[in-house]
């Protein structure tokens, strides 16, 4: 095995592990998200985590047991996962957690006027009281007239410092304002580690495939 086979062999080897890696990190931030976004994007994620892993682990058998067949799969399989990742970024929707969560606002502040507490995680979460400000409570006649204590720094209200004057909407559109480049930073950057993975895989099973041949004859 040549110098330069060697290198490629083991880079690619390198970046299939920190392709696995990358494929766990997906798949506990699809589990840890579960619930804080839509369920077919939860379960898109987790399916993409679990691609990830699976073919990473192919790769890396293909480079160890230097079989072409099996790098040449290992090929396919990536071309696949980059027309899927390419159709995701071209097709997947802008701001999805920023909507998700504005709209957890809207429905949990429709049930705070039938059964009193239903904003309080979001208000502890958010450092926010209210649909738009503190004001809106004065329309909840459970109340009367002041708010809940998840509407306080440290749920005390007895030093009006304390009071959040900001709404939770205002709130999750600033917690969620870099949502859109923070995302596309990923997408690319994950598009762009499959290439370079696909261009070490090509290469080595190229050399492989006519090392093969030439022992053949």
């Amino acid at each position: 095995m040549g110098c330069a086979t060697g290198t490629i062999k083991y880079s690619l080897f390198l970046f299939n592990a920190l392709w696995a890696i990358l494929g766990i990190l997906v798949l506990i931030f699809g589990g840890l998200s579960w619930g804080g976004m839509p369920d077919e994007y939860a379960i898109g994620i987790l399916v993409l985590g679990g691609i990830i892993l699976i073919i990473s682990l192919f790769g890396c058998c293909g480079a160890v047991r230097e079989s072409p067949r099996m790098l040449w799969t290992y090929v396919s399989l990536l071309l696949v996962l980059l027309l899927l990742m390419v159709a995701f970024i071209i097709l997947n929707p802008r701001d999805v957690f920023k909507k998700y969560a504005a709209q957890k606002v809207e429905d949990d502040w429709m049930r705070e006027q039938t059964s009193p507490g239903s904003m309080d995680l979001i208000q502890r979460t958010y450092a926010c009281c209210g649909r738009e400000s503190p004001q809106d409570y004065l329309s909840i006649k459970f109340y009367n007239l002041t708010v809940p204590s998840s509407c306080c720094k440290d749920l005390n209200c007895v030093n009006p410092l304390n009071l959040y004057t900001d709404g939770c909407l205002k709130k999750v559109e600033e917690a969620f304002a870099d949502e859109g480049s923070t995302t596309s930073y990923l997408e690319w950057g994950l598009l762009g580690f499959d290439v370079v993975i696909l261009l070490l895989a090509v290469i080595l099973a190229i050399h492989y495939t006519n090392r093969q041949r030439r022992y053949n004859y």
